[in-house]
């Protein structure tokens, strides 16, 4: 006989094991509903989940001058000619106070209370004292009023006395610059190696939407930028003179003071004692964290990019081309970067001329070396929980920390460095299971289930939870998203544990052909949730711990459908990293083991029971539930409601990112319990409209003016969830496609109507093709429906669920996968079993590996100039072949390398020449076409597209014009390719001298 627990079948020996060993089940006979389905808990003793796998830090943090306490300090700094240094508070107290870090005595003295300057006054951010101010007892503080008035930025001037303590004269102030007041102010200062005074500013906006002003590439305004000026002579009307070197002083409409440009919110700088070169930390927005090393008129791409990350590439670049970061972090390790200072202390040998910085929500630091262009050595130093609002550099090179709680600390040697916590290495070990082969949970660790479930490639989980002893869970009384704490959302005890078992059926329909392919754990560690994943052996015995890199398996399953009985599907294995991209800290990191997701009925051995009820009666929850909790409907159930399965679909699926702060660079937001109208859903897409006319995130009333359904329903380059899954989800893009037409359309969707007169005369298109058993003459109308992506999404829309005969529906498959054009041909891809796809490079591109693989020239040269599956020559010129619309090759082996090749194919966007970024024409009769701008004028435009060809449209012709930030080269374009293709490919182009 045989029951069911949690999805699975498990022998009345299991049950009853689980029974004795796990907890004590009410009315153990046949299942039946019970009002609890635990009468107590048992503790949960087993655990040998802490700590973590890696090796400790090599360093730890130690406090320095203890008797000395601060109100949100924000800067320190040396005073030149003494033995002190000067912290500034940000509500606009300055202290000075003497350089003995072990001083249990000591005290601060007043400096100075920027509060007064200005009855206006807001925050206070920076100080540097002159060169020569030993001489000139100059010091220039940088200050903030309320409210985003045009001169709220300032950076004045003042004179301070020559006694000790020194103080500063309020009454000497000099105003000597100003830029917009607001959010993201920079207004940080260092004099540098030339005399000059460096200022950094921000682009003086929120958080949200990003770059508001539009100013990251407008350097007509002060803002988003590192300004350079000479406070030692004057320009006419102003209290500096620009330096005459400066790179943008001759550029029209430009101002002469930017240095450099493109940044966000640069937080601290410092200039390099050992070549002079400037460094800045930058704030990202929502996926990346910035190092820069700064150089003369260099564009640093905000909001063009985040880092690595396009935002927003419909934006006109600045003057020059965008550089990359020196470093970036991805936010699973630093959220709100603060630029550092160069060691020099010999106190700590090994870090002597080493960059250290650290982030503030984190906690991390890291040490940096850079020669000749590039980093020589990377490494976390330590992972603290100080808010590192700032560092302070003492007169010996000494680097301190400053925490935003009030205290100043310093790093030092750990004496356990290179020793190894003794993580579990296997699934067995981890006290997680009583019996790891029969997948028997250990005492005290809990089944449970959620009543929405995620897309996981046809997958199934099944989820315990595991608290140490009788540890308990409380909610968070605040909102913090960046420490990870969302009100009413539950708080965690160190060493807690989620769990999650990922299974998947062997053969195709039979539930108990099932095989457990990896166990996810996430584990609650001090203060910061960690992801592991234990990978199962084929045995099915046990399951290892993975390292943190990804991998992908291929599966072979037995599938009736297929023409060899066998298909098969690739799993990917993520990477603790790609784990924690989507467990971020803005959703407090847990998605699944929350209210409205618990509230259901869960099968607990031989009873089914309420579960949140039953969790509560065993004393799970340290606080009492809310008296009403809303539950969340089964994706799945066909009569439940519409919007509200539409909307927990995208929630699980897509709100971990898309919500504001979550990391997708598509600024809308899919949580469930956000009005339609705030989600910013009906809106112009911002990564590209997919050659869709009209294109909206989500058009209502229209699945097929949707990027949101597009990107849903397609594989390759764009595919959407871009993490953790690689097969399309066929019913749940049917339901999208259904919520999106059951929208009422916006009265003010210019669009609508000429859209749905297309769309009538698409459906006849499809009556035709579809309905027909003559191939030839259905033929005719599938061309017309695969030559755009829009009207290719109403073909598969009609694959998906009309009845339509096999060879028809074969015939559209066949079709539509030979189709040149990528924005078509992607949608039918996933009918294809996967073994029939060509064995290509795809999305995950390692270029070490390629540039690791010899390659032969000759090869290489037929690839570029003679096969049809590479279309290189139909954009680049070598000698007389090929053409014309990007740029020639014919030399480009003397200019670039093979490693630059390749980053530049990879990512054609990165460093763009303007003559070559993307021109979007859409039209009055709804056609979108794309391609370099030839010429533009008030008789129409002249586009060239990827193909080569010229098209003008007339002026009175074109609806929209729009440039794009974006390199008319496609990204992705070596997916299709393999490895060794690409390897030959290279090796030709770097031998064009």
């Amino acid at each position: 006989m045989r029951f069911s627990l949690v999805g699975l079948p498990y022998t009345l020996a299991m049950i009853v094991s689980f029974i004795n060993c796990c907890m004590a089940v009410a009315q153990p006979a046949a299942a039946k509903k019970s009002e609890f389905g635990l009468e107590k808990r048992v503790p949960w003793t087993t655990s040998r989940l802490t700590g973590a796998p890696q090796p400790p830090s090599p360093y730890l943090v130690e406090r320095v001058f203890p008797s000395l306490s601060f109100n949100e300090p924000c800067e320190m700094v040396a005073i030149p000619g003494t033995n002190r240094l000067a912290l500034i508070e940000v509500k606009g107290k300055i202290f000075t106070f003497e350089n003995k870090p072990t001083d249990e005595k000591l005290t601060p003295d007043l400096f100075a209370d920027v509060t007064q300057f200005d009855k206006n006054f807001f925050r206070v951010y920076g100080i540097a004292f002159h060169p020569q101010f030993t001489k000139n007892r100059y010091c220039y503080i940088s200050y903030v009023l309320n409210g985003r008035t045009p001169e709220g930025s300032r950076v004045s001037r003042f004179k301070v006395t020559d006694t000790d303590p020194p103080k500063l004269d309020p009454k000497s102030e000099q105003t000597v610059i100003t830029w917009l007041g607001g959010g993201h102010n920079g207004a940080h200062m260092h004099f540098g190696p030339d005399g000059m005074l460096y200022i950094s500013t921000g682009d003086g906006g929120d958080s949200f939407p990003p770059d508001g002003h539009n100013t990251g590439q407008d350097v007509s305004d002060l803002l988003a930028s590192i300004l350079r000026i000479d406070v030692d002579q004057a320009d006419e009307g102003k209290a500096y003179r620009i330096p005459a070197d400066n790179p943008l002083v001759n550029t029209p409409n430009a101002r002469g003071e930017i240095w450099a440009y493109g940044v966000r919110n640069p937080w601290k700088m410092c200039f390099d004692p050992a070549d002079g070169s400037l460094w800045v930390g930058d704030v990202g927005w929502e996926l990346w964290e910035m190092i820069y090393r700064i150089e003369r008129g260099g564009n640093y791409g905000w909001s063009l990019m985040e880092g690595r990350q396009p935002v927003h590439r419909e934006r006109q670049r600045g003057p020059s081309p965008i550089l990359p970061p020196t470093v970036e972090h991805d936010h699973t390790e630093a959220r709100s970067i603060t630029g550092g200072y160069f060691s020099q202390t010999d106190r700590l040998p090994e870090l002597r001329g080493a960059y250290v910085y650290g982030d503030y929500v984190t906690g991390k630091m890291w040490g940096v070396r850079h020669q000749n262009g590039k980093v020589t050595w990377k490494q976390e130093l330590v992972d603290t929980p100080v808010q590192i609002v700032s560092f302070g550099l003492d007169h010996a090179g000494e680097v301190y920390i400053i925490d935003y709680a009030g205290t100043l600390l310093r790093l030092k040697e750990n004496p356990r460095r290179g020793v190894n916590s003794d993580f579990p290495k296997t699934l067995s070990a981890t006290g997680l299971f009583v019996d790891v082969a029969k997948h028997q949970p250990a005492a005290g660790v809990i089944p449970y289930s959620i009543n929405s479930e995620p897309w996981a490639d046809g997958t199934t989980a099944e989820r315990f939870v595991a608290l140490k002893d009788q540890t308990q869970l409380s909610t968070y009384k605040k909102t913090d998203v960046q420490m990870g704490w969302i009100k009413g959302e539950f708080e965690f005890p160190s060493d807690g544990v989620l769990v999650k078992t990922v299974s998947l059926e062997m053969e195709a329909g039979n539930p108990k052909s099932h095989r457990r392919l990896e166990t996810q754990v996430l584990h609650y560690d001090v203060d910061t949730w960690k992801a592991y994943n234990y990978i199962w052996n084929d045995e099915q015995t046990d399951a290892i711990l993975a390292p943190d890199e990804s991998r992908d398996r291929t599966l072979s399953i037995r599938d009736k459908s297929s023409p060899n009985g066998q298909s098969q599907q690739t799993w990917h294995h993520a990477s603790r990293t790609e784990c924690i991209l989507c467990h971020t800290t803005r959703a407090a990191s847990i998605h699944g083991f929350r209210l409205p997701q618990l509230n259901r009925e869960q099968d607990y051995a031989s009873v089914r029971a309420p579960q949140l009820a039953t969790l509560n009666h065993i004393g799970l929850f340290a606080e009492p539930l809310p008296a009403n909790v809303d539950a969340w409907p089964n994706i799945h159930d066909a009569q439940a409601d519409l919007d509200a399965r539409a909307r927990a679909y995208l929630h699980v699926n897509c709100a971990h990112c898309h919500r504001r702060g979550g990391g997708g660079s598509a600024s809308f937001d899919v949580q469930f319990d956000i009005p339609f109208d705030t989600t910013r859903l009906n809106t112009r897409p911002t990564q590209g409209t997919f050659g869709i006319h009209g294109a909206q995130v989500v058009a209502p009333g229209d699945p097929y003016r949707s990027v949101l359904y597009y990107r849903l329903a397609k594989l390759g380059h764009g595919r959407m969830p871009q993490f953790g899954s690689n097969v399309v989800d066929a019913e749940g893009v049917k339901l999208i496609h259904d919520w999106i037409a059951s929208l009422p359309p916006a009265n003010d969707d210019p669009v609508h109507k000429t859209a749905e007169r297309a769309r009538n005369e698409r459906a006849g298109l499809l009556k035709k093709a579809l309905g027909s058993q003559d191939a030839a003459a259905a033929g005719k109308s599938l061309q017309s429906l695969l030559s755009s992506s829009g009207s290719a999404l109403q073909l598969i829309a009609a694959l998906d669920r009309e009845p339509i005969a096999r060879k028809i529906k074969d015939q559209a498959v066949e079709l539509g996968n030979k189709v040149d054009d990528p924005l078509v041909r992607d949608l039918f891809e996933r009918y294809l079993p996967e073994e029939q796809r060509v064995k290509r490079l795809g999305t995950v591109i390692r270029p070490d590996d390629i540039l690791a693989l010899p390659g032969n020239a000759a090869r290489g040269k037929y690839l570029f100039l003679e096969a049809a599956s590479v279309q290189c020559r139909n954009c680049h010129r070598v000698g007389i072949q090929g053409k014309e619309v990007g740029p020639d090759l014919t030399a480009i082996g003397k200019k670039l390398d093979r490693a630059k090749l390749l980053e530049n194919i990879l990512e054609p966007s990165k460093t763009i020449d303007p003559k070559y970024v993307t021109s979007l024409v859409e039209t009055v009769d709804g056609r979108v076409l794309a391609g370099v701008l030839i010429s533009r004028s008030d008789k129409g435009v002249l586009l060239r597209g990827a193909d080569g060809k010229d098209t003008t449209i007339a002026a009175a012709d074109v609806e929209q014009f729009a440039t794009q930030q974006k390199s008319i080269m496609p990204e992705l374009l070596l997916k299709e390719m393999t490895a060794a293709q690409v390897a030959d490919l290279l090796e030709y182009l770097s031998s064009l001298k």
